[in-house]
């Protein structure tokens, strides 16, 4: 009776409509510590784009749908729509404790049970909310969809019903539909005021879905506070030709504040062909100034364009050959330019995971300044390979994942400061209704992570051990809480605690850092 193809089962699924596979993708570049200088502003720029990285490398194909979130609020996913669609349109049930969740299995099972109880009595709203409450949680829109259709043939007012019938369509990306049911909601004049509200997030993204020219624009402003802003050792008591040595005060580790602002723009412009063809863009744009250490004030620019080219059906695979370039400034003076090129591959190997693939070449060129009067020896090419991944791992407790494993090989001119990188990352992103305070709808998501980087570096300093090859050793963990209040208004929050251990004691460091600020999202 079960058979399967793409991932998901092909019984009740074949008796409605066939999908069209939604994905998307997420990758944000970043490269490894470049010597101790980058080490000083890398954690606390990461921790920045970090937050705006729903925002940035949104597949074209799945940009669309990412539209929910980037243009107005964070919308429902369709399970977690579906059961609030159950409890306000259901008949009035005796409260009693939540079940325990069911495994994959037992929701198979279920789900199977309910649909032979829906053949013999198919009016049984009750069945068929549970039904497709299953369905949308094993992620089998087509036959959560069926299920939902069918008792709006029965019962026509049932505005949730019609929401989550948009909600799922909108997922499948068969926009015309999702807006046929969205409208009948709008235009009904006995929908509560909350759905009201949620239909016409889900209409800005629909709008935005079917134009030619998809834009996207987030903004954080906030302040950032490190216990470590110069990235200094644990100890002043360093090497120096390989001696024993007092690090100078200016270069011991210094707590310190900053204001930051950071902007991103993410634009795909359509192609209208029938593969989801287009060109797709994004900018980075970052400011931060210290309050005290100001040889540390950052600015970076960064521009990634290329096409998006769809590979056999649309909706499916798409790669994505890009050119990139970036200008950054150090303490007020310029310090790094880039220039490269890259590919990527976005490959959605079920409506519940994607998977992205890319490798990318960055020639850089480091100039010196006042406050970094060696810096042009980091100069020299780098290459970049990285596998990103994400999933859903629970529909009901709103429980997702997402992963990046990269390599990096750095060349440079002064050969110290060549180095290997080898990281790994996750998140545990947790999506649930905003506290009552709130006065919005919308999902708010805590995003604990967790990270490694092991880094050897290509042979020793003389300056400043003669005798050992610095190979350094970096844990952090980080928390992350995205909230939305009004509209496309929201506020931020993370914290992020690193180590990092090295065969060199002057670079042994740790450091913890807030950040803080008010969002924005069109």
């Amino acid at each position: 009776m079960w058979g399967r193809k793409n991932g998901s089962r092909l019984s009740r699924s074949n008796r409605v409509r066939a999908p069209v596979v939604c994905a998307r993708e997420w990758t944000l570049d970043s490269s490894a510590p470049a010597g101790r200088r980058s080490q000083r502003f890398g954690a606390l720029f990461a921790t920045a784009i970090g937050v705006a990285g729903a925002t940035l490398g949104h597949s074209p194909a799945a940009h669309a749908q990412a539209g929910a979130s980037s243009t107005q609020t964070q919308a429902a996913s369709p399970a977690a729509t579906l059961a609030q669609s159950a409890a306000a349109s259901a008949p009035t049930q005796v409260a009693s404790p939540a079940p325990t969740p069911l495994s994959n299995a037992d929701k198979l099972i279920a789900a199977d049970l309910l649909f032979k109880r829906l053949l013999l009595k198919p009016d049984d709203l009750d069945a068929g909310f549970q039904y497709a409450q299953l369905e949308t949680e094993l992620g089998d829109y087509e036959a959560a969809i069926g299920a939902l259709e069918r008792m709006l043939y029965y019962n026509p007012n049932l505005p949730r019903v019609k929401l989550q019938l948009g909600v799922l369509y909108f997922h499948l990306r068969s926009y015309e539909m999702a807006r046929n049911y969205f409208d009948a909601v709008l235009n009904a004049p006995d929908t509560p005021a909350d759905i009201r509200t949620e239909v016409q997030t889900y209409v800005a993204a629909v709008d935005k879905a079917v134009a030619i020219n998809q834009l996207s624009i987030y903004g954080q402003f906030g302040l950032a506070y490190q216990t470590n802003a110069n990235a200094g050792p644990n100890s002043p008591n360093v090497l120096a030709l390989g001696q024993n040595a007092l690090l100078s005060p200016q270069f011991q580790k210094t707590p310190d504040w900053n204001a930051f602002g950071l902007v991103t723009v993410h634009d795909f412009y359509d192609f209208n062909d029938q593969r989801g063809d287009g060109w797709e863009s994004d900018l980075i744009a970052y400011y931060s100034q210290q309050f005290k250490v100001t040889r540390l004030d950052l600015g970076l620019l960064e521009l990634r364009t290329g096409p998006r080219i769809g590979i056999g059906d649309y909706g499916g695979l798409t790669v994505h050959p890009y050119a990139i370039g970036n200008v950054l400034t150090l303490g007020g003076a310029n310090y790094l330019n880039t220039a490269g090129a890259g590919v990527s591959l976005n490959w959605p190997v079920n409506e519940t995971l994607t998977i992205t693939p890319g490798v990318e070449f960055r020639n850089r060129w480091f100039s010196n300044s006042e406050n970094y009067p060696t810096a042009e020896g980091q100069s020299g090419g780098q290459w970049i390979g990285y596998v990103f991944g994400s999933g859903l791992i629970s529909a009901p407790w709103g429980l997702s994942w997402q992963g990046r494993v990269s390599y990096t090989e750095s060349n440079a001119s002064y050969g110290p400061y060549a180095f290997h990188d080898f990281s790994i990352d996750l998140g545990l992103p947790y999506s649930f209704a905003a506290p009552s305070f709130a006065h919005t709808g919308s999902l708010w998501t805590l995003t604990p992570s967790v990270g490694f980087s092991y880094t050897p570096y290509a042979i020793p300093d003389l300056i400043v051990d003669p005798f050992t090859t610095r190979t350094d050793r970096q844990w952090r963990v980080s928390g992350t809480l995205d909230t939305n209040f009004y509209r496309n208004i929201g506020f931020t929050l993370q914290v992020q605690f690193l180590r990092t251990y090295s065969t060199v004691p002057n670079y042994s460091l740790q450091d913890f850092l807030v950040a803080a600020g008010p969002t924005i999202r069109f």
